[in-house]
C-alpha cells in the first residue's frame, strides 16, 4: 500500500524536498548507468545498420561470382526483321554467322473427320433441336420488316416460310456447306437490299443462325456457321452427337488413359481431362466446324496415337489414320550447301552457346553476329560499387570526430569497425590469387579508389571507369571473370581408399594433397606445394563407404566400400578471384559465428548487465528513501511530543501563577 506523508506538521520543514536533495547524490550512479546504456544502444543499432549494409554488399557480389553475369554475349541480327529470336549464354563463340530457313517445324494435328453433332431437323420445334443456342421468342427484322418467332411452337421450316411470306423482298432457304445445313437469305431481285437486324429486335434468331454480321456475297448472306452443333456442357448422352456414345470406356491418347462416362461427363469435361493429362496434346473444340481438334504439344512429324475401349473416339470422329503430320524445321548454316533438320523451331546445339527460335522462312541466307555483351556485368559492378561505398561512408560517419562541435561518432574508437574497413580496402586493392594475364587487380578493369583520371588512393570512395571495364569485357570476358570469381580446383589424380571428392578446396598454395590410410579408417593428409615442400598436415577418420568433410578444407572425401590402406592423391590449383576472397570474408563475418553476430550478442549482454545494475541501484535508492522518510517521520513525532509537553507545562505554569 502506498504510504501517505505530510511535510513538517510539527517542524514546519519541507521534508519531501530535503529527502529529494539528499537522494540526488545517490541517484548519480543510476544516471551514469543510463547514459552508458543509451550509448551502448546507439552502438548496437549502428552495428545492426552496418550488418545490413554488409549483407547488401554480399548480395551485390553474388551475381558477379556467376559466369553468366560477367561472360555475357548477345546475338545482333543484321536488320530489324530477323527470322528468329535468339539468346546467348556463357560459352558462346563470338563471330558472324548466317542461317537460311527453308521450313518451320509444325505440330501434328488430328481433327474430327466431319461435324460431330447430329444434323438439325428442320421440322422439329426449335426448342427441341440442337441449334447452337436457344432461340428467344420475339421478333427480328429483315429489310425493315418484323418477323415473329416462337421457339416453343415454330419449326425451322416455319420460320423460313414466314420470312418468304413477309414481303421483305428476300428468299430464305437451307443450304448445305461442308456437309451441314446453314440458313441463307438472298435478295429477291438482283442488287436488292439485304439489311438484317434492327435495334428494336427482341429475338436473337439472326444471331443463333450466324446471320447477324455475316458478310454479303453477291446477292446473298449465308450463316457463317452450321445451324447445328454438339452441346459441349451437358453429359455426352444429352449432347446430340451424330453418333451416340454407347457407354463408359477409356480413351487412350499417346499411351495415356482418359476415362469417360457419357451419363456424367460432358465434352468440355473430357477435353479438360485430356489437357490436364500427360498425353502430350492440346484438345479443343472448333465451334465453327463442329469438330474436335487434337494438337501435339511438340512440333515435328510425330504421330498421335489414339485407341478406345468404347466408341467415344468414333463419336468424335478421331481417326488416327486421318491425322495431319507435323513437319520438321529445315535450315542451313552454310548457305544451303547442307540442310539440317529439327523437330523443334528452337535450335540450341548447332552454334556454341546460342539458342535460336525460328519464326519464319527465308529465301536466302540471313546473317547475324554473336558478340560480347557487357551490360549485365557493368550493371552488376555498379551495384557492387554503390554498396561498397555505402559501407565505407557509414563507417566514416560513425567513426568521425567533429572538432568544432567536439562531437564523436557512435563507433569512434571501435577497433573492430576499423578492422572491417581496412580489410575491405585491402581485399579490393589486392591482386587475385593464382590468376595470370593482363587483368590481375580490379584497377586493371577500371575499379579503383580515386576518381577517373586521378591518382589511386586520392579519394576514399571506390570509383568505376565504365569505359575501361567495357573495354576489358569486350576484349576478354573470361579473363575478367577469372579476376572476379576464380576458385581453386581439385582433381583426384590417384584413387586409393578415397574414391571421390567434391567441393571447392582452400589450399595454402597450388600443389597436392597426399592422403594415407591405415585401412582401419584412420587418415593422414599432407599438403605439398609445387616445390614438393610440406606445408600442412592433419589427421582424421573415415568409414568404409562413408565420407569426411573436415580433413581437407573445403572438400568432401568419399571412401571406397572396402578400405585397403591405399594412398590417394589430390592435385589442386590455387586460385581466388578478388570477389571470391571478398565474398568469403563477408560470409565469415556475417555468419552465425561471425563478427557482426558476436558484436550484437556482446551489446545485448552489456545491456542486460546494465539493467541488472540499474535495478540494484534503484532498489537501494528506494530503500534509502524509505529510511529517510521513516527518520523524518520519527523526528516530526518527537517534535510534536515535545511541543505537546511544552504546551502542557506552559498551561500548568499559567494555572499556578493565576492561583497565587
Amino acid at each position: 500500500m502506498m504510504s501517505i506523508t505530510f511535510d513538517g506538521l510539527a517542524s514546519g520543514l519541507n521534508t519531501q524536498e530535503i529527502i529529494s536533495k539528499l537522494l540526488q547524490l545517490e541517484q548519480q550512479p543510476i544516471n551514469r548507468l543510463n547514459q552508458r546504456k543509451q550509448q551502448i544502444q546507439k552502438e548496437r543499432d549502428a552495428w545492426k545498420d552496418l550488418g545490413t549494409r554488409l549483407q547488401n554488399l554480399a548480395s551485390a557480389l553474388s551475381s558477379l561470382l556467376q559466369r553468366s553475369t560477367v561472360v555475357g554475349f548477345t546475338v545482333r541480327p543484321s536488320d530489324s526483321n530477323a527470322p528468329f529470336t535468339a539468346s546467348a549464354r556463357p560459352g558462346a563463340v563470338a563471330g558472324t554467322y548466317s542461317i537460311q530457313i527453308q521450313q518451320l517445324a509444325t505440330a501434328t494435328t488430328l481433327r474430327s473427320t466431319g461435324p460431330i453433332g447430329a444434323e438439325i431437323d428442320p421440322n422439329a420445334v426449335l426448342n427441341n433441336t440442337n441449334l447452337r443456342s436457344s432461340v428467344t421468342a420475339g421478333s427480328f427484322t429483315i429489310n425493315g420488316v418484323a418477323i415473329t418467332v416462337d421457339p416453343a411452337v415454330d419449326t425451322l421450316n416455319d420460320v423460313v416460310n414466314r420470312i418468304n411470306a413477309s414481303g421483305a423482298g428476300v428468299v430464305a432457304s437451307l443450304v448445305t456447306v461442308d456437309g451441314r445445313l446453314r440458313l441463307k437469305i438472298e435478295a429477291a431481285t438482283a442488287g436488292g437490299p439485304l439489311q438484317l437486324g434492327a435495334l428494336g429486335d427482341t429475338s436473337n434468331f439472326l444471331s443463333v443462325t450466324s446471320l447477324l454480321g455475316a458478310p454479303r456475297t453477291g446477292d446473298a448472306i449465308v450463316g457463317t456457321r452450321s445451324l447445328a452443333a454438339v452441346k459441349t456442357s451437358v453429359p455426352l448422352n444429352q449432347a446430340m452427337l451424330a453418333t451416340p456414345v454407347s457407354g463408359a470406356g477409356t480413351l487412350t491418347i499417346n499411351g495415356v488413359a482418359i476415362n469417360y462416362d457419357p451419363a456424367v461427363d460432358s465434352l468440355s469435361t473430357i477435353l479438360n481431362r485430356i489437357n490436364s493429362s500427360n498425353a502430350g496434346v492440346t484438345a479443343s473444340y472448333d465451334a465453327t466446324s463442329d469438330r474436335v481438334v487434337l494438337t501435339a504439344k511438340t512440333t515435328g512429324s510425330l504421330r498421335i496415337t489414339v485407341s478406345d475401349t468404347g466408341n467415344l473416339a468414333a463419336a468424335l470422329g478421331l481417326d488416327p489414320n486421318q491425322q495431319q503430320l507435323g513437319q520438321n524445321a529445315v535450315y542451313s548454316l552454310d548457305g544451303g550447301a547442307t540442310w539440317q533438320y529439327s523437330t523443334s523451331n528452337t535450335i540450341s546445339d548447332v552454334i556454341p552457346g546460342v539458342t535460336l527460335t525460328l519464326t519464319r522462312t527465308t529465301s536466302s541466307p540471313y546473317s547475324f553476329t554473336v558478340e560480347p555483351n557487357a551490360d549485365a556485368a557493368v550493371s552488376a559492378v555498379k551495384r557492387f560499387v554503390e554498396q561498397f561505398n555505402s559501407v565505407l561512408s557509414f563507417i566514416a560517419e560513425k567513426t568521425a570526430y567533429d572538432a568544432t562541435t567536439k562531437t564523436a561518432g557512435t563507433l569512434l574508437g571501435d577497433s573492430a569497425v576499423r578492422a572491417v574497413e581496412s580489410t575491405l580496402r585491402r581485399l579490393v586493392t589486392s591482386p587475385a590469387i593464382g590468376v595470370s594475364g593482363r587483368y590481375r587487380t580490379l584497377a586493371d578493369v577500371g575499379i579503383s579508389f580515386g576518381a577517373v583520371g586521378s591518382a589511386v588512393g586520392s579519394t576514399g570512395q571506390l570509383q568505376l571507369d565504365e569505359n575501361k571495364l567495357r573495354a576489358a569485357l569486350q576484349e576478354n570476358p573470361d579473363a575478367v571473370f577469372e579476376l572476379f570469381g576464380a576458385t581453386s580446383r581439385a582433381t583426384l589424380t590417384t584413387s586409393g581408399d578415397i574414391v571421390r571428392i567434391a567441393g571447392t578446396p582452400r589450399p595454402p598454395a597450388s600443389g597436392r594433397y597426399v592422403i594415407t590410410s591405415d585401412g582401419t579408417g584412420n587418415l593422414t593428409a599432407q599438403f605439398y606445394d609445387q616445390t614438393n615442400q610440406l606445408l600442412w598436415s592433419a589427421t582424421g577418420t573415415i568409414t568404409a563407404g562413408g565420407s569426411n568433410t573436415t580433413l581437407v578444407p573445403g572438400l568432401t572425401l568419399s571412401a571406397a566400400t572396402t578400405l585397403t590402406g591405399a594412398t590417394s592423391e589430390i592435385s589442386v590449383t590455387q586460385q581466388e578471384g578478388v570477389f571470391t576472397q571478398l565474398s568469403r570474408y563477408l560470409n565469415g563475418i556475417l555468419g552465425r559465428d561471425g563478427l557482426v553476430r558476436a558484436r550484437g550478442d556482446a551489446f545485448e549482454q552489456q545491456l542486460r548487465t546494465l539493467d541488472q545494475q540499474i535495478d540494484r541501484y534503484q532498489q537501494r535508492l528506494d530503500d534509502r528513501k524509505a529510511q529517510l522518510v521513516r527518520q523524518f517521520a520519527t523526528l516530526e513525532r518527537m517534535l510534536a511530543e515535545i511541543q505537546a509537553q511544552g504546551t502542557q507545562l506552559q498551561g500548568q505554569i499559567v494555572k499556578m501563577l493565576s492561583a497565587s
